[in-house]
């Protein structure tokens, strides 16, 4: 066979088993799910545009509907607003209200993106997900989609336009059980009355406790970074102990330390400043602008002060921490801290390390001095001083 016939053989063969592979190929198509092409319920949707977030749940106890205008319900609502400044995402306020006691508290950008970002952008509104079109009112009721239930997702742009309003009904899982259970909730557009089944993997967190939205981390620092320490508590009876090292170096040495100590311990101050490598609050009490009078907690004067200077990229920063009171009933202490413009509290078990006696506990005892040396007697050198 010649090379020619034999290139023809093999290009029929070809062509004969491309058909079935086609047939096959158009065949699975239909039973895989381009994501790309899959309508959205919010299309477009991106997260860059939204400056303002409120989450509202209906309260269980709802005002009396007015017997003149029983077609004009009114619900109340527990509301939790979150605002987006230059410094990331905080408590905010709704409008028309005045500011809480959390207003302006840091809230987790993390949590921001997972339990609301990330469901806006990955609700789809095709006729897999189309549950209900053109649900009446007794239907939103049984979905849990009516104003009297539903729970309220609103996304707002820097003029309090909506971008994105959502609400959230039932869990379409409820008492199933096993791998064939639905792990989803039923939703619907605030202007639509299409329900939908919107299926997640992880979980969604729906709840209005400002506690749960806090991010309490006061300070990261690598320690590695710290060139300076000074700490200030009851147990130094209001002497600073100052400590410094050079960048990249790990001795530290006292700086202009009183008179009659011996060599500083270096773990002991090195085990204090590897605390300050994560600290984090307990609870956002109040703006410190509100909480008039600092004596009563503890504040002014300090309890314990403490200054850390570190190196931050090309910037050297300065965190000033102040330590209060006990708090009444509670295992914490009050903080306040140069990062922060809030009252705050933390464990009492953070506040022990700083509470330590520096002068008894960071330095070696102060070598005894030297005998005066008789005539004639040698020194330690081996050398007889002269008369």
């Amino acid at each position: 066979m010649n090379l020619a016939r034999r290139n023809l053989v093999l290009a029929v063969l070809a062509g004969a088993l491309a058909v079935p592979t086609f047939l096959q190929l158009q065949k699975d198509a239909e039973t895989f799910v381009d994501l790309s092409r899959i309508p959205l319920l919010f299309d477009g949707f991106t997260a860059d545009n939204v400056a303002h977030v409120v989450l509202a749940r209906p309260k269980d106890e709802q005002p009396a509907v007015d017997p003149t205008k029983p077609d004009k319900r009114t619900v109340a609502y527990d509301t939790l607003a979150l605002q987006r400044t230059d410094k990331g995402w905080v408590v905010g306020s709704m409008p028309g209200q005045q500011p809480g006691e959390s207003a302006g508290a840091p809230v987790q950008a993390e949590r921001v993106e997972s339990d609301v970002f990330h469901h806006l952008r990955s609700i789809r509104k095709d006729r897999e997900v189309l549950v209900c079109a053109n649900a009446t009112p007794e239907q939103l009721e049984q979905y849990g989609l009516d104003e009297g239930h539903a729970f309220v997702l609103r996304a707002q742009d820097a003029n309090l336009q909506i971008v994105a309003e959502l609400m959230v009904g039932k869990d379409a899982g409820a008492g199933q059980t096993g791998s064939e259970a639905v792990r989803g909730v039923y939703l619907r557009k605030s202007d639509s009355t299409d329900v939908v089944l919107y299926e997640f993997d992880k979980g969604w967190r729906r709840d209005v406790q400002v506690q749960g939205w806090f991010d309490r981390t006061l300070a990261r620092i690598d320690t590695e970074k710290v060139t300076r320490l000074a700490l200030r508590n009851a147990a130094g009876f209001g002497t600073t102990f100052t400590f410094a090292r050079e960048q990249g170096k790990a001795a530290w040495v006292a700086v202009d330390a009183p008179a009659g100590l011996g060599a500083v311990r270096q773990s002991e101050v090195e085990n204090l400043v590897q605390r300050l490598r994560w600290l984090t609050v307990t609870e956002y009490v109040k703006p410190l602008q509100r909480a008039g009078n600092l004596e009563p907690f503890g504040l002014v004067p300090p309890q314990v002060q403490v200054e850390v200077t570190y190196q931050e990229g090309d910037q050297q920063k300065l965190l000033k921490l102040t330590i209060g009171n006990k708090v009444p009933d509670k295992n914490e202490n009050y903080v306040a801290s140069s990062t922060s413009a809030f009252l705050m509290t933390w464990a009492a078990s953070m506040t022990t390390p700083f509470e330590v006696d520096v002068k008894a506990q960071w330095f070696d005892p102060a070598s005894p001095p030297s005998a005066p040396q008789a005539p004639g007697e040698k020194s330690d050198t081996g050398q007889t001083p002269p008369k």
